[in-house]
């Protein structure tokens, strides 16, 4: 099976520097197919057939005949590109039978398709979008067609009848021209199905998403197998299923989420489910019957002393400050949002448990006089001063999260295991190199291993400025740790000591 990822040009780019050799003009029709949209059928056929052409030419050079993985990489390409080639043309048939298909129901649209057609005219993008899914919703039975312009971020188009101005409005308001296949929208009683032919990994969660930039309201999506709640307003897309769940556990009464709200407050009961409809605090929407929820909930947990009113102000802010530390965010914001980590410590059984300690970032020691007896020792210095970083890190994000929802505390962790690699990358090959060309007995063996070393100090340079990870690590609220600094100044310290 082919890999179309074979035809990027950044995996040619990494493939020619690998092996070292060049080829302008197949980075030059990878590029230039990178660049078209889905839905340039032509253009797209005429540049897989330029890669092919190139691949297979180069196929045939010296480069490609004395490296047996190159070999490989290039066959790979030719049938990735061809297995576009044929994806492309099958896209341009079905492309060409809808716009058939749009047309002859155009022409022959009777007078209610024509009412339907002008009223969907109405208005701006977002508000035609939302009478869509509103008549969806209120009409039992009725199927609508939709279509995706898959721009950053996404838009979706709903309507009885898919035409060709609904995908240029769609390009105008994503600078996009990338469409997905057309589908069928429905409303199921619980969620707004769209269905596909083929129904695209991750759509459900891109188009709840994009409703929710477009129009400012969240919606129940499903498509195919997958399905994105009405999650909460307050709560990130990466923490869908804790606020779902929180959700569904505060309104069935569930002990471990929901706890008594208890207080002198009369308004609050005193077996009722803590419960808020948007994000209390600092820059929260504030809803009286929420603050007042919150306030309760916090003379209760923290004893507060806050007077119950409804109003939010500096001391109910100070007071989820206060217990945002009390759990263990070194970042505290002040706020408390439907579904999330505040909440849930909040309406928690039991006091909480003692905070863990702050982050302490070990410093990078200073460097001296660069002398080549002395760089591996520097090199293993820094990467343990990196390793106990990193460790601390972890142990902040672990804090700041710990009382989120299971299934959103598993992701992290799962995402925090990926900061490991960034010392398996700047591993100890340099130190290693350099520690033999110090013990080399003879010049010609010094002037291998410290041209070895050259070679490995560029490997980490072009590590280190392309590695989104570090500059996410020195982008952390919790722990400031100046990592890619660091590496900087010890690479040029192992130059300094190669000479």
């Amino acid at each position: 099976m082919s890999d179309p990822k074979a035809l990027s040009p950044a995996v040619w780019k990494s493939v020619s520097t690998k092996y070292k050799v060049q080829n302008n003009d197949l980075l030059k029709a990878l590029a230039e197919y990178d660049k078209l949209a889905d839905d340039d059928h032509d253009e797209l056929l005429e540049c897989i057939g330029d890669i092919k052409e190139t691949a297979v030419a180069y196929k045939k050079s010296k480069d490609a005949a004395n490296n047996k993985d190159l070999l490989k990489y290039i066959a790979e390409l030719i049938s990735a590109a061809e297995a576009e080639q044929r994806d492309v043309t099958k896209q341009k048939t079905e492309a060409a039978k809808d716009e058939k298909k749009a047309a002859d129901a155009k022409k022959e649209g009777d007078e209610g398709d024509g009412d339907d057609e002008e009223e969907e005219e109405e208005g701006e993008y977002q508000d035609k979008l939302l009478m869509a899914l509103k008549k969806l919703k209120g009409s039992k039975g009725v199927t609508y067609q939709f279509i995706v312009c898959d721009g950053k971020p996404p838009a979706v188009m709903v309507a009885k009848k898919i035409a060709p101005k609904h995908k240029d409005e769609l390009a105008k308001v994503t600078g996009s021209k990338r469409f997905l296949h057309l589908g069928a929208c429905r409303f199921d009683g619980t969620h707004y199905v769209f269905d596909m032919e083929k129904p695209v990994a991750g759509l459900a969660k891109k188009l709840q998403e994009s409703l929710k930039h477009h129009t400012g309201k969240r919606h129940p999506i499903r498509v195919g197998t997958e399905a994105a709640g009405d999650e909460e307003e307050g709560a990130p897309a990466g923490a869908a299923t804790a606020a779902a769940t929180a959700k569904t556990a505060a309104q069935a009464g569930a002990a471990a989420v929901a706890g008594a709200a208890t207080g002198t407050d009369q308004k609050v009961g005193m077996t009722r489910p803590l419960e808020i409809k948007s994000s209390v605090g600092k820059g929260g929407k504030n809803l009286p019957e929420d603050v007042e929820a919150i306030q309760t909930a916090l003379n209760k947990k923290i004893k507060a002393g806050l007077v119950v009113d409804g109003k939010s102000g500096p001391a109910l802010i100070a007071a989820i400050t206060k217990l945002q530390q009390q759990m263990g965010m070194h970042t505290p914001d002040g706020r408390v949002d439907p579904g999330r980590g505040t909440l849930r410590a909040l309406v928690a059984p039991g006091a909480l448990p003692p905070p863990p300690p702050a982050p302490k970032p070990v410093a990078a020691p200073k460097l001296g006089k660069a002398e080549l007896a002395k760089a591996p020792q520097v090199w293993h210095g820094m990467r343990d001063v990196i390793d106990k970083n990193i460790e601390e890190l972890k142990k902040a994000v672990k804090a700041h999260y710990a009382h989120e929802h299971p299934d959103l505390v598993a992701d992290i962790e799962k995402n925090l295991v990926k900061l490991d690699g960034i010392t398996d990358k700047l591993d100890h090959r340099i130190a290693d190199t350099l520690k033999k060309a110090g013990a080399a007995k003879d010049e010609a063996a010094r002037k291998a291993e410290l041209k070895n070393a050259k070679t490995i100090l560029a490997e980490y340079i072009g590590y280190v400025k392309s590695e989104p990870l570090i500059a996410h690590v020195d982008a952390n609220p919790w722990v400031k740790i100046d990592l890619k600094k660091t590496v900087i100044e010890h690479i040029t310290h192992m130059a300094q000591a190669i000479g």
